[in-house]
């Protein structure tokens, strides 16, 4: 799986929204703001950064958020 660098406060808002909403509200939320916000580069698609945010605010506690924005 490719690598992206995430913005600190995306991964914040995001942990934020699945503690709140839900696991189902957060990957969507996830999709909408991929295919909205994120430019894609070269050998990058849609797929390959939807599944790495998730896997990042999957494997980040809201702890090492707030420990990175620091």
């Amino acid at each position: 799986m490719k690598k992206f660098h995430w913005n600190v406060e995306t991964l914040d808002y995001f942990q934020l929204l699945k503690h709140s909403e839900g696991n189902k509200k957060m990957k969507q939320s996830v999709e909408m703001f991929v295919y909205n916000e994120c430019d894609l580069e070269d050998n990058e698609d849609y797929e390959d950064l939807i599944k790495d945010l998730l896997y990042q605010i999957e494997n980040t506690t809201l702890e090492e958020i707030e420990n990175l924005k620091k």
